[in-house]
Formats: structure tokens, C-alpha cells, sequence
């Protein structure tokens, strides 16, 4: 009878340690959110780094930090070639799409406040908007405040994603040591896959980026939309965020087409439905099969949920985040303990 209270015991003391621990642990997370976002979001980018030079280490056989600056130097000279080629034509080309959306966005304004229905709608959105002018005067004046602000932190989340790249086994067998000795050489498994997780979803949205974006392009340009070249662009970047992206990437180009004719507004409307069909039904699963699937009502539900809670670092990362966590789950949970404890049981 003894023997039995000692086990319950002991049971109840392990239960309370480890439900003690979880919260201290998830309290944590709450607490550092942000900076975890950013830790994670130099991790994807380290990761995409440390692909790309392996690969031109593979071709070239430089050392790795002679490929890794060479990525980096190429990814510069890159962006640096584009905005002397196109970039005044790309900044002219969006303050035009500024003014048009404020023309647009004007007049719409008025004939819902001449109409009945409108004035009512008309009064609810601008209570809302005056309760979010206030949250967000108190979070730009934080933001311009902060020592970092948001220039600072891409400094800091791409310095800290550079170092990561150049020596990514040190950090790893830091964290390693964290864990007992029979964990390691599973967890180092682990850490490989989330790493060529990361570097072929990011892949996968990259090229799925430069289709879309080419077809948007030609087609808006084919019907006589106005600034096709900006346009296509910045639908192109958005669909970065799957899903949420396509519907944003589509919103500025119908009010733009607008100013020139309701049919033209359709026509654009028409043409995003239809590449965003042929994408999430032709192009994206030919894309997936060759990188990462992901289920898409997942995606959504976990942009909702991090946007909802992180607003737009937390849009950001969503899908990758969920993409590793999946993973995650498998190696850890599945493989190692469900599939484990049934071979045992067999």
C-alpha cells in the first residue's frame, strides 16, 4: 500500500514539474514573440543563404565562406542592376498607382456617403478607423522611438541571418548540448530536414513568385491595363503569402482599372481569378510535388491565427513556420514515439 502512494506520488510530483515547466516555457515564448519572429525569420533566410552557397560551392569548389560572400555580393549586384535598369520607371510607376488608389478610394468614399445604406456603413467605418489612428499613433511613436525602429531591425535580423549562414554547425551543436546524449544524433537529423524544409519552401515561392508575376504581367498588359510592369510586380511580392497575398496582389490593379472603365476593371478582375485558378490547381501542386506540400486550410488558419496575434512579421512567417512545424511533428512525435511504441508493442 506504501509501495502504490510512493508511485502516485512521485507521479503527481512529475506531472506538476513538467506541467510547471511547459508554462514557464510558453510564457517565455509569449514574452519574446517578436524577437523569436525575427530569430526565425533570419533562420529562413540563413537557410536559403547556406543553400544557395552550397550550390555554387558544388559547381565552382570555392571554400564556404568564399561561396557565401559570393551569394551575397550576386544577390546585391542583382538587386542593385534591376533598380538602375528599371527602378525610376518602377518609382514613377507607383506613385501613380498611389494617386490612382487615393482617386479611387475618394470616390467610393463619397457615393457611399450619399447613399442611405452607404452613410450608415460610412459612420461604423469611421469610428473604426478612428480607434485604429489612435492604437496606431502609440505604435509608430514606439517604433520611432526604439533605438532599433524598423531599419535597425532588418540590419540586425540580416546580419544575425549572415552569421548564422557562415557558420550554421556551430550554433547547431550549441543547441545540440542542450539536449541528453541520446537525443543528439535524432535531433541533428531533425534540424537537417527543417533546414532543407525551409530552403525548398522558399524555392517553391520563389518560382511560383516569378510565374505568377510573368503572367499577370502579359495579361495586363495584352487587355490595355495601365502600369502593367508595377502592377505585376507588386502582385508578384505578395503572393509571397500564399492565399491572403493573391487577394491583396489583386485589390490595387481592379481600382486602378477602374479609373478607365468598369469593363477594363473586370476584364483585370477576370484575369487575376483565372491565373489564381491555374495556380492554385495546376501551378502550385506541379511546384509542390518537386518542393513542400502544404495543406491548405493549415496555411490559411495559421496566417489568421499569427497575423491576428504578431500583425504582419507574423503574416510573414506563417507559412514556413507551419511547414517546419510539421515536420516537427512527424520526426518527433510520429516517427519517435507513436510508430516507435507500436513496432515495440508488435
Amino acid at each position: 500500500m506504501e509501495d502504490k502512494l510512493t508511485v502516485h506520488v512521485r507521479h503527481i510530483e512529475r506531472t506538476l514539474r513538467v506541467s510547471a515547466i511547459a508554462l514557464f516555457l510558453a510564457l517565455s515564448v509569449w514574452l519574446l514573440r517578436d524577437i523569436l519572429l525575427l530569430l526565425f525569420s533570419a533562420v529562413v533566410i540563413a537557410c536559403v543563404l547556406r543553400g544557395a552557397s552550397n550550390a555554387v560551392r558544388r559547381v565552382t569548389h570555392l571554400g564556404p565562406y568564399t561561396s557565401l560572400i559570393f551569394v551575397i555580393l550576386v544577390t546585391g549586384l542583382a538587386l542593385g542592376a534591376l533598380l538602375w535598369w528599371r527602378g525610376s520607371a518602377i518609382f514613377i510607376q507607383a506613385d501613380e498607382i498611389s494617386q490612382q488608389l487615393r482617386t479611387q478610394l475618394a470616390r467610393i468614399w463619397s457615393e457611399l456617403q450619399n447613399s442611405s445604406w452607404g452613410s450608415i456603413l460610412a459612420q461604423q467605418l469611421q469610428i473604426a478607423g478612428k480607434s485604429l489612428r489612435t492604437g496606431l499613433t502609440g505604435y509608430v511613436t514606439g517604433v520611432v522611438g526604439s533605438v532599433l525602429g524598423i531599419g535597425g531591425t532588418l540590419v540586425v535580423t540580416a546580419a544575425t541571418a549572415i552569421f548564422l549562414a557562415a557558420s550554421p554547425q556551430l550554433y547547431l551543436e550549441g543547441s545540440l548540448r542542450l539536449l541528453p546524449m541520446a537525443w543528439r544524433p535524432r535531433g541533428r537529423e531533425v534540424a537537417g530536414e527543417l533546414g532543407a524544409t525551409l530552403r525548398l519552401w522558399f524555392l517553391g515561392q520563389l518560382v511560383d513568385m516569378l510565374i505568377v508575376g510573368l503572367l499577370l504581367g502579359f495579361g495586363l498588359l495584352l487587355i490595355g491595363s495601365p502600369l502593367p510592369l508595377s502592377l505585376a510586380l507588386l502582385a508578384a511580392l505578395l503572393n509571397f503569402v500564399p492565399y491572403i497575398g493573391a487577394l491583396a496582389g489583386a485589390v490595387p490593379a481592379i481600382l486602378v482599372a477602374l479609373a478607365q472603365s468598369p469593363a477594363l476593371a473586370a476584364w483585370v478582375a477576370l484575369l487575376f481569378l483565372t491565373i489564381q485558378l491555374l495556380e492554385g490547381n495546376v501551378i502550385a501542386p506541379w511546384i509542390q510535388k518537386r518542393t513542400v506540400s502544404l495543406p491548405p486550410a493549415l496555411t490559411i488558419l495559421s496566417q489568421t491565427i499569427l497575423g491576428t496575434l504578431f500583425g504582419l512579421i507574423g503574416l510573414i512567417v506563417a507559412t514556413p513556420l507551419i511547414a517546419v512545424l510539421l515536420v516537427a511533428v512527424r520526426m518527433i512525435y510520429v516517427e519517435g514515439f507513436l510508430e516507435r511504441e507500436s513496432k515495440q508493442a508488435a
